[in-house]
């Protein structure tokens, strides 16, 4: 059968709504408090670029959504899962980082006339990191090639910021940079929940790019853990603990920069740092084969030049 131009838009439209619709799920935190947790494994088309954890919290003025998605796709696929848990409109959205799924669907947000909200710090790293960051994504399929990336218009200043939506409270904190230079956490005080974003990953190894500092990472998750959260959204893996979270990404950062730094001060090799220390604790999250010689290599290169 030959279809025309419309007949076969409508019917991709047929096809792709359904599968849309069921790429982000939210699952309940606690009270009005709604996670998405995303796969830990690569971007691809059938995720949207979903594989990191997105955040809804439901507030008397409307609903929140933090951090947005990897373009207008995934937006609009967290905006329909919104709509299964709350009939309220998105009234804001707040960035903790600048990977492409922590910012790039705020335009299909803003044109929905919510607010964005972000650290000065963040939204200088996705202007300065900007062609690679689309780059990246567009990679990936030609589905994120339409991309309109916008940024916060007033972006928060200082270290911390409170910001209060209908009687619900989201304090934004950067420490230090993390994953990104300029990533930061969203608290929420009442609910005792801790969006971290890229601070902190469970389930699956962290990564170490060459943007990335370790060692001013672990000072960003030590200032971090120190939050009274009940409950840590990660940037990548399930909800957890502080337990987990400290196990998982706090002490493979730790064990990661003390012992690069010891090899270096005794004048050692790269290829020293991974048999001087005992990594079996870290062996069960994904990834850690592929990912856990690049992040030696890119710390012990980046405290080498300083």
């Amino acid at each position: 059968m030959k279809l025309n131009w419309f007949s076969s838009a409508v019917l991709a439209c047929v096809i792709s709504a359904p599968a849309l619709a069921d790429v982000v799920k939210f699952e309940k935190v606690t009270d009005n408090v709604y996670a998405f947790i995303g796969e830990i494994d690569d971007r691809t088309k059938a995720n949207l670029g979903l594989n990191a954890n997105i955040g809804l919290v439901v507030t008397d003025a409307g609903a929140v959504i933090i951090d947005t998605g990897a373009g207008p796709r995934s937006a609009e696929a967290i905006a329909q899962a919104a709509k299964k848990i709350t009939d309220q409109k998105i009234v804001a959205v707040f960035n903790t980082g600048s990977q492409d799924h922590r910012w790039l669907g705020n335009n299909y947000f803003a044109q929905q006339g919510a607010t964005i909200y972000a650290m000065d710090t963040t939204v200088a790293t996705q202007q300065n990191m900007l062609d690679s960051i689309l780059n990246r994504i567009m990679a990936v399929d030609d589905i994120f090639h339409d991309q309109t990336p916008v940024h916060a218009s007033e972006p928060l200043t200082g270290k911390h910021a409170s910001i209060t939506i209908g009687g619900t409270t989201f304090e934004v904190k950067y420490f230090n940079d993390a994953h990104f230079p300029g990533d930061v956490v969203i608290w929420l005080p009442q609910s005792e929940v801790l969006f971290s974003g890229d601070h902190v990953y469970v389930d699956r190894l962290l990564g170490v790019h060459p943007h990335t500092h370790a060692v001013k990472w672990l000072d960003a998750f030590e200032q971090m853990i120190q939050l009274p959260a009940k409950y840590i959204v990660p940037g990548h893996g399930a909800v957890s603990d502080k337990a987990k979270v400290q196990a998982e990404t706090g002490d493979y950062l730790k064990q990661l920069v003390e012992a690069i730094k010891k090899v270096q001060e005794n004048f050692g090799a790269l290829d020293e740092v991974t048999p001087s220390r005992d990594w079996s604790q870290f062996q069960h999250l994904r990834h850690f084969d592929g990912w856990h010689g690049r992040n030696v290599s890119n710390t012990f290169m980046r405290l080498e030049m300083e």
